[in-house]
Parts: C-alpha cells; sequence; structure tokens
C-alpha cells in the first residue's frame, strides 16, 4: 500500500487508499494512534463497494510533527484538506475517539462535500474527567515515561483484543517514541471540544454512532450514547456493540462493518 503525503501550510498529513469503489469513505483514527486502527474495517468497506481513505492525525503515524495546534477542530482542518486535494463529493466520514469530534466538525465546515457521518465511541463535548485530567497530563504523559505511560493506558480499551494486538501496541509505542509524537498526544489530551459541541446544532445530517457497550473510557457508555443522541438530535441512531471497548473498529470488525453498511445502503 502507498502512502500520500498531502501538504498543508502547516506539515504534511499521510494517507493512504484501499479500495476503488464508487463511493468515498474517510477515515479518522483516535489520538495516540496512527491510520492502523482502520486495517481491519477498510478491506471489509472496501468490499462493500467502496474507496476508503484512512490517514493519520496531525503529528501522528507519518504525518508530520511540525504543526502548533493539536485540537478536534484543527484534525478538522486536515480532513477538510483532504477532501479538497481529492475533490471528494457525498463522502462518509468515519470518526473514532477525537476523530468523532473532528468529522463532526468537517461536516458543518464542507457539508456541500459530505453526506454521511459515523462517530465510534466519539469524544465530542468536553467531559468531567477533563477537569482533573488536563492538569495532570504533563505528568502523566511527560517525560521519557510519556509513551510507556501511554501505552499502559491504550491496553486497557481494548475489551476483547485482536489477534495481531501485541504487533500493532508494539508499532504504536515505536512511533510515539520518535521525537515530537507525544508532544502532539499530550496536546490533544489538553484541547477543549468545546468549539465542536458548539456547532453539533449545525450539524446537517443525522449520524449512527457505534459504542462499544464496555468501552471503559466512559462512566457508562450507554448512557454516554443517550447523551450524544441528545446533542446530535433524536434522528441520531445509536449502536451498542457487546463485549467491546474504545476500538469496535479492530475489536468487532465484522459487526461494525455490517451496522455501517447497513446505515449506508450497502451491502456488507
Amino acid at each position: 500500500m502507498t502512502t500520500h503525503l498531502l501538504p498543508t501550510p502547516h506539515g504534511r498529513i499521510a494517507w493512504d487508499r484501499t479500495g476503488g469503489g464508487p463511493r468515498p469513505v474517510v477515515c479518522i483514527p483516535g489520538l495516540g494512534d496512527t491510520r492502523a486502527s482502520w486495517r481491519a474495517l477498510a478491506p471489509r468497506l472496501a468490499a462493500a463497494g467502496c474507496t476508503v481513505y484512512t490517514l493519520d492525525l496531525r503529528g501522528h503515524g507519518e504525518s508530520d510533527t511540525t504543526f502548533g495546534a493539536y485540537a478536534a477542530h484543527d484534525i478538522a482542518d486536515d480532513v477538510r484538506a483532504l477532501l479538497t486535494e481529492l475533490d471528494l463529493h457525498d463522502a462518509v466520514l468515519i470518526g473514532n475517539s477525537i476523530g468523532g469530534g473532528a468529522a463532526c466538525h468537517v461536516a458543518t465546515l464542507c457539508p456541500e462535500r459530505v453526506s454521511d457521518v459515523v462517530l465510534v465511541n466519539p469524544f465530542v463535548r468536553d467531559m468531567p474527567a477533563d477537569r482533573w485530567l488536563r492538569p495532570l497530563v504533563p505528568v502523566l504523559f511527560g517525560g521519557p515515561w510519556g509513551g510507556w505511560a501511554w501505552g499502559k493506558y491504550r491496553s486497557t480499551l481494548f475489551i476483547t483484543p485482536p489477534a495481531d494486538q501485541a504487533d500493532n501496541q508494539a508499532a504504536v509505542l515505536a512511533n510515539l517514541a520518535e521525537p515530537g509524537r507525544m508532544v502532539a498526544v499530550r496536546a490533544m489530551l489538553r484541547a477543549s471540544k468545546a468549539p465542536i459541541a458548539q456547532r453539533l446544532s449545525d450539524l446537517p445530517l443525522r449520524p449512527l454512532v457505534l459504542m462499544g457497550a464496555a468501552d471503559p473510557d466512559y462512566p457508562d457508555p450507554a448512557a454516554e450514547g443517550e447523551a450524544l443522541q441528545g446533542l446530535l438530535g433524536r434522528g441520531a441512531r445509536i449502536e451498542l456493540i457487546d463485549d467491546t471497548g474504545h476500538y469496535p473498529q479492530v475489536e468487532r470488525p465484522d459487526e461494525t462493518a455490517r451496522l455501517i453498511c447497513a446505515h449506508l445502503g450497502l451491502e456488507s
């Protein structure tokens, strides 16, 4: 698979493509992760008739570390740049974690290019835990132990780890050990999502929200799903995936693909 580099005013964003179907899909990973988090879902969507574009967040994976801002609405600028560069229309945006917030923001910025949004365990608003977490981020994830600490935390987010979990975890930690990578992680952890939440009422469509029913990132994933439905409108569809943590796309890729394809009217 060929890695492409999208130039932006502040650095390059790495992306790749899977499949060649008529339906364009752009997958946005969560913080501290890479586009490999879509490795199981992308071929399944490609088989259903999609062309799947997966990207690395700014400061992550093979993207540059030269960016000065790392909030969800900044990530949205990169996604919009990709849509513009490739002249994509009627694109489906799939965002995991902070990528979900970015996907919502892109849909409000350029609705003429976005036909649907799928949110996978998304963060689209500031959470109660942010009040104590943000001040502790430099301590918890700073210094030479920062990448190790993130790896320990990340490992708790999988309830049904995929078969290649050990290899993927090692690759993620090796990437975060590169200069500037943990700077991006810390900046994203501390960034407010208030600009995303403030524009959710402007979202011109009603997304599908997939929640891992056992995601430890939320005190109660089902309750968070209900809260998201309140923010996104009653037309938003919430689906809980049992025995799954923060990454349904690799923990339960078949079920995740089935739910997404049903939402988009595709045969999985």
